[in-house]
């Protein structure tokens, strides 16, 4: 037909599940504002290095004033090495060279750094040079020693790295060498060495092997532990000069040896010497002063008995030297010109008892060994 029809609508309520609503986002906070306040904290303290320090923590060991010249820096060997032994430079210019030790006189001194340039060249020619040792408890093996050698001239490195040089080639460098004092408490030894003269001419006493005995200048009961003229358990003087000729060249070197609680000093005199116009010459240019201190089983050399027994030494023993010697109070002057008197200085301590006279008669059966110069070095010598 022409319509349909629709019925039955109704209305009904619908039930609906709410819609989960999204969480807020948390919104960034903007940054707490903190109020600054001034805090003292106190630095923790780092130890500046010493004023004279240098590379891997170098240091020079000090200065001192010598009258008649002026200020000399100590330069130690061993800064090449990974351990060197100690040189002290005590306030008032007292020197204590410890066991292994050697260092030179210096205009200045460089931490870690060696110059030839640098080390003083004392013109001694013509002049003298006074200072005070105390080499108690440095026995038989002990080699306490005070010389010069032309280092200042040296510009080689050597194989030391220090441009050490001497008259035994010790660091692969020869040169002039004069040892003023090769020593401990029971002999002296005083030598001249030109370049090449190994052996040298000496003076003093104490040493020997087969065949030869060493200087007798003076005997155990003038030197030595307890002795009338140089007691060696005490401190002593030394004095040096090069007298000249009328020309103005060497003639001798002269070496006095006093102690002011005796009265007969103890002369040494070289003359005559083949190589005095060398060491003129080198004197003359200027001379490095050196102090060592080094031990050896070997040392009869400069203190066994000889052949003639009036040594002091029977046999040598490195172990049981003092840890180190004094050697303090040098001036230089004029020859007939006055030293200031000796500083006083009290003992030396020392890991080792004073030491007793040697006995009067001692005649060892040892074979005399290669001479040693310095540690770790031979060189074939019969006299020092």
């Amino acid at each position: 037909g022409d319509s349909v029809t629709i019925s039955g609508f109704s209305l009904e309520a619908i039930s609906e599940e709410p819609v989960a609503q999204p969480k807020p986002v948390a919104m960034p906070q903007p940054p707490t504002k903190f109020a600054l306040v001034a805090v003292s904290v106190e630095p923790v303290a780092t130890p500046a290095p010493p004023a004279d320090a240098g590379p891997a923590g170098t240091t020079c060991p000090g200065s001192f004033e010598m009258p008649g010249y002026g200020s000399v820096a100590i330069v130690p060997t061993g800064w090449a090495e990974t351990a060197m032994s100690a040189f002290e430079v005590l306030p008032g210019g007292e020197m204590r060279p410890t066991m292994g030790s050697r260092a030179y006189f210096a205009d200045v001194c460089t931490a870690g750094v060696y110059d030839h340039n640098q080390y003083v060249a004392l013109k001694l020619l013509g002049k003298k040079m006074r200072y005070s040792l105390d080499v108690s408890g440095a026995g038989c093996g002990c080699n306490a020693a005070f010389y010069l050698t032309s280092m200042r001239q040296n510009p080689h490195k050597s194989q030391c790295s220090d441009h050490y040089c001497d008259a035994n080639n010790v660091c692969g460098e020869s040169c002039a060498e004069i040892d003023i004092q090769e020593a401990n408490m029971f002999a002296w030894h005083s030598t001249l060495h030109t370049a090449q003269d190994h052996g040298g001419k000496p003076a003093g006493y104490g040493g020997g092997g087969p065949g030869w005995s060493g200087p007798r200048d003076f005997g155990r009961g003038e030197y030595g532990p307890g002795a009338k003229c140089i007691d060696t358990n005490k401190p002593f003087q030394v004095e040096v000069s090069f007298p000249v000729d009328a020309q103005g060249s060497l003639q001798a070197m002269e070496v006095m040896l006093s102690q002011e609680v005796h009265y007969c000093p103890l002369k040494m005199r070289i003359d005559n010497y083949v190589g005095m116009g060398e060491l003129s010459q080198a004197l003359e240019l200027g001379m490095t002063p050196i102090v060592s201190y080094w031990s050896a089983d070997n040392m009869l050399w400069m203190d066994g008995a000889g052949v003639d027994g009036m040594g002091a030494c029977q046999t040598d023993s490195a172990k049981s030297c003092s840890d180190s010697v004094r050697i303090y109070d040098f001036a230089v002057g004029d020859i007939g010109s006055e030293f200031p008197p000796p500083a006083p200085s009290g003992p030396l301590v020392t890991s080792a008892p004073p030491a007793k006279p040697a006995p009067e008669s001692q005649l060892p059966p040892w074979a005399m060994p290669d001479r040693v110069r310095d540690p770790g070095q031979a060189a074939p010598s019969d006299s020092s």
